[in-house]
């Protein structure tokens, strides 16, 4: 099993046991909104324990945290959905997205990388994407808002290497050759300590 994306969240789930074992539903998903619906079951696990006080507080930046929240799910369901596969579980992935897309067993199997492929794995990079760009505002203040934009950074890596190469997504995302794994800590740092790509 891969490990949880969520593990970039800069704070304390509520409950992490619950959310990793209620990491995949029982039944295959069929629509988007199926596992949008999935994942926001999930929040209350992985939100921080301040979070009822800040939603009557600050409801914006609740809404952000949620958002940051739901890219670490899109995210993890496209880089667990061969391991989930491969147990036989049900996907995170809707089964008419990968009907619409073209993408089969056999590209689990073989790990096939062709234009099905990338095509879905853009279409969850872009979702993915939206959402840290509108949870950005929680990395503002350079000082606070720092754990923020560490873990946005290291969601974007993620996206990054994704793009360049879509195999990477069967692996669970990760390079494991040392100098990849170099330069994305560079990558992650700058953006850290300045907020910028």
């Amino acid at each position: 099993m891969t490990e949880p994306i969520t593990r970039f969240l800069p704070w304390r789930q509520t409950n992490p046991g619950r959310a990793l074992a209620e990491r995949t539903p029982m039944q295959p998903l069929d629509e988007f909104a199926d596992l949008m619906a999935f994942y926001r079951d999930r929040l209350p696990a992985l939100r921080p324990h301040d979070h009822a006080q800040r939603q009557s507080s600050d409801p914006a930046s609740a809404a952000r945290i949620d958002g940051l929240i739901m890219a670490c799910l899109v995210l993890d369901g496209l880089l667990s959905a061969r391991t989930d596969w491969s147990l036989e579980q049900p996907m995170r992935l809707p089964v008419a997205e990968l009907t619409d897309v073209k993408v089969t067993d056999e590209h689990f199997r073989r790990e096939t990388v062709d234009f099905a492929w990338r095509r879905l794995c853009e279409r969850y990079v872009k979702r993915t994407r939206d959402l840290l760009q509108a949870s950005a505002l929680l990395g503002k203040p350079w000082l606070g808002g720092m754990r923020y934009r560490l873990a946005i950074a290291r969601i974007e890596q993620i996206l990054r290497a994704i793009q360049v190469d879509p195999a990477v997504a069967y692996r669970g995302g990760m390079s494991h050759q040392w100098k990849d794994r170099l330069m994305a800590g560079v990558r992650i740092l700058w953006r850290t300590l300045t907020g910028r790509r």
